[in-house]
């Protein structure tokens, strides 16, 4: 087996776009327009949700490549959607379905400071959906930028949690 490379490879990449994503809204060039800017932090908040997405399901199939094989493998992969929407619910069921206690551990998180995190992810997977069917619920600059920081929150989480090998997860630093 080759050695083991955590997080997933193309999960930094991903990263640095949506980094420079959130610093281009972040920052706006003077010469931008009130409209562009406008769209700009449409994107940020879809690449965001979408960015959460693709770390969950990166670092699940990741995890069972390389903590299983045989039958054993193409069970565990064949249950595992491509990639779901990362509302709360979904990606419990998917912590659920590794370990019960790591389905608790995420629940806890969620629920420290009286739910907030768990309240601003369901508003990041309501908002981005809310874009994807035309709808325009004055999403300013300020709120996709703190909804970016709840994506990245998360998915520094389950980068972690979810490390093949714990010494390597643990390890994970930005």
């Amino acid at each position: 087996m080759a050695s083991l490379s955590w997080p997933p490879p193309d999960l930094r990449g991903l990263e640095r776009a949506l980094d420079d994503l959130a610093e281009s809204v972040r920052t706006p060039p003077s010469h931008r327009t009130d409209d562009e800017q406008i769209w700009l932090t449409r994107l940020l908040l879809v690449r965001s949700c979408g960015y959460l997405e693709q770390v969950m399901y990166q670092c699940a199939s990741h995890h069972l490549e390389w903590r299983s094989g045989g039958t054993a493998r193409s069970y565990a992969m064949s249950w595992l959607e491509r990639s779901i929407n990362p509302s709360v619910a979904n990606v419990t069921r998917t912590l659920e379905r590794f370990d019960l206690n790591m389905a608790d551990e995420f629940q806890q998180m969620l629920d420290d400071n009286s739910g907030e995190l768990k309240q601003e992810l369901a508003v990041l997977v309501s908002k981005r959906h809310g874009i994807a069917h035309g709808l325009n619920d004055g999403l300013g600059s300020r709120r996709a930028l703190e909804l970016y920081n709840v994506s990245k929150h998360v998915a520094d989480w389950l980068i972690i949690r979810l490390s093949p090998d714990p010494a390597r997860g643990s390890s994970y630093a930005r």
